[in-house]
């Protein structure tokens, strides 16, 4: 008979269930809870985002009913505009109540452990280079400038329209932000968080008539050079390649 053996992904599952005669007991330390929001001392320049466009459009439901990943992308750039909504799309506030930032995705305790950076390869009003989505102040901060592309690909395991995308999102976890409250299980909703961010990329993308495609194969310690994360306290989870469809 054959005994199989349990992986780390097999223990991890087991070990952060949720049993009734076992619930993690302790108050939380809101002194110590850290800030949903993520800014940089230093910064090339800042791009306000455009207010985001509420009316009109293609209908929810006939955007999705046309997702599709599309991995062939055009050598034509996408505006600032389009940029900015999609940017909105994914992690834009929409409301505040009782000291909270709600925004337009649901994060599991209202944390919001994922920051937003966005490589622009062909992007028009602003340089090629490395971004990163300052959600509070509803701007894109230049980190790197130049072309990383081809960096990009590589980190992605080859994938060519990493490379040929107009622009790729990648998206980081500050995990502490989930741990403070849900301990070894944080990880369990960091992944729940980045895949409703990532489906409104994919529905925003196609009401715009641009291409998708999110990838999560990657090389995690080039991916968190790419975007400046260190790896432990902040990780690359998933990526959203964006274009014009060839």
């Amino acid at each position: 008979m054959n005994v199989k053996k349990e992986g780390i992904g097999d223990l991890y599952h087991q070990e952060t269930k949720y049993r009734r005669d076992a619930m993690p007991r302790g108050g939380l330390d809101w002194a110590h809870q850290p800030s949903p929001y993520k800014d940089f001392l230093y910064a090339l320049k800042h791009f306000p985002i455009r207010p985001p466009c509420l009316q009109g459009g293609k209908p929810l439901w006939e955007s999705m009913a046309q997702r599709r990943s599309i991995r062939e992308f055009s050598q034509s750039s996408i505006t600032f505009s389009e940029l900015s909504q999609l940017t909105w799309a994914t992690q834009g506030i929409t409301s505040g109540a009782g000291g909270f930032d709600f925004r337009v995705v649901p994060s599991a305790g209202a944390l919001y452990p994922i920051e937003t950076y966005i490589v622009a390869n062909r992007v028009e009003e602003i340089m090629s280079g490395t971004y990163h989505y300052n959600v509070k102040e509803a701007e894109l901060v230049l980190l790197k400038e130049g072309r990383f592309g081809n960096n990009l690909q590589h980190a992605g395991l080859g994938q060519e329209m990493l490379e040929e995308a107009a622009c790729v999102f990648v998206w980081a976890a500050i995990v502490e932000r989930s741990k403070w409250k849900y301990r070894e299980r944080a990880y369990r909703y960091i992944y729940m968080d980045v895949g409703h961010i990532g489906q409104n990329l994919y529905l925003a993308a196609n009401a715009l008539g641009l291409g998708c495609c999110t990838v999560g194969a990657f090389f995690d310690e080039e991916m968190d050079r790419i975007i400046g994360a260190d790896g432990k306290e902040e990780i690359s989870v998933y990526l959203g390649a964006i274009g014009r469809i060839r």
